[in-house]
């Protein structure tokens, strides 16, 4: 058996499989969650269901394109709220990447589906600026929980006892030195 020829631990085996199976599971949440609500704006976008009428169609995608950003933060704040993913960056640099991984495999599997149907073109082969603000998006997709982590405030305040909402220097009377040698002078006499 490889566990016991090793000097690696069953329990490092198995903290280090149940990381890979947090970052995993976060982002195949975070990419679902995204992937659906890209195809519902894409579905949005090209059924004109928003009246894009008076827009040429560089100007529709310059319009989605904001859209889709703020659904993205809203659902990698949500999952990370959620899931109560640490402020850490490793962290959260790994759950982008395997979310953008997660959305490339999807993209090629949906372009090689719809290479198959008679649709030949790739989207860089008619529309360079969908391209662009593609790979911009897969970019941001990825970097979006780490950017949320340099937005959210850092919470360095005093730590609470637990009985209201006293800190603990309250709750704890402070003696400094000269304050125990008074003590202990009272205690003497």
């Amino acid at each position: 058996m490889i566990l016991f020829e090793t000097d690696t631990s069953v329990f490092e085996l198995m903290w280090d499989l149940g990381l890979a199976f947090f970052i995993i599971r976060n982002a195949f949440t975070y990419f679902i969650l995204t992937y659906l609500s890209s195809i519902f704006l894409s579905y949005i976008r090209l059924n004109r269901l928003i009246p894009y009428n008076h827009l040429t169609a560089p100007a529709r995608e310059l319009i989605a394109f904001p859209i889709y950003i703020l659904t993205v933060a809203l659902w990698a704040r949500t999952v990370i709220v959620y899931h109560k993913i640490p402020r850490a960056p490793g962290f959260r640099i790994a759950i982008g990447l395997v979310a953008g991984l997660f959305m490339v495999i999807a993209e090629l599997v949906g372009g090689f589906v719809l290479w198959e149907e008679g649709y030949k073109e790739w989207i860089w082969e008619t529309d360079l600026l969908g391209a662009v603000l593609g790979i911009l998006s897969l970019m941001l997709l990825e970097g979006m929980p780490w950017i949320l982590m340099m937005l959210e405030k850092i919470e360095t305040g005093e730590a609470t006892h637990g009985h209201g909402q006293k800190s603990i220097t309250c709750a704890v009377p402070m003696i400094g030195k000269t304050e125990k040698v008074k003590i202990k002078d009272k205690t003497a006499n």
